[in-house]
């Protein structure tokens, strides 16, 4: 949460972590919880509190997950529709224990593209223009998307919070690509 040097060592901390949980096996639910039991016995230190937004995909069946502590929305495209995904969770840290992330569940079909976005990049409350731009775009590069999406919100948004972009493309022949 935040933005700046603070910011991004908070966010560098909460992906190590994150990513050694995964690593060593633990189903991303689980390690999304004791991360956040984590983080809220920091957060008693040092008042500290993060987002976390995370997706998990199964290339060969397209079943995708998306994990999220307080996280801006994200976005599942095919063709011309676009689906937003949401979350009401609070922010990792701020509630004790073993809070539950929000948890959706999806069907990338070969073709879709998953998008994560920080809120920097769109106020979760004025994302129409980011929901255009997706449905209206008809190409196949996840980096192209990415650049595309960090560019006009650069130009909305004349960059006053940090800003992040995720790119997951199904291809039609050969699986996932990220950006």
């Amino acid at each position: 949460m935040g933005s700046g040097e603070a910011a991004r060592r908070e966010s560098a901390l909460t992906c190590r972590l994150l990513e050694q949980f995964l690593q060593a096996g633990i189903e991303p639910e689980a390690a999304m919880k004791t991360l956040n039991a984590a983080m809220a016995l920091r957060g008693a230190e040092t008042g500290s509190f993060t987002t976390i937004d995370l997706i998990t995909c199964r290339p060969e069946t397209g079943e995708a997950a998306f994990f999220k502590y307080g996280a801006a929305p994200s976005y599942v495209k095919k063709g011309g529709t676009v689906r937003r995904i949401t979350g009401g969770t609070l922010p990792a840290g701020l509630r004790g224990g073993a809070a539950a992330p929000d948890v959706t569940r999806a069907t990338l079909e070969p073709g879709s593209f998953a998008v994560m976005v920080s809120d920097g990049v769109a106020d979760p409350g004025r994302d129409e223009w980011l929901q255009n731009l997706l449905a209206g775009w008809d190409g196949e590069d996840p980096q192209t998307l990415a650049g595309l999406i960090l560019s006009e919100s650069v130009r909305r948004e004349n960059l006053q919070d940090d800003c992040g972009v995720q790119v997951l493309y199904l291809s039609r022949e050969s699986g996932v690509k990220k950006v």
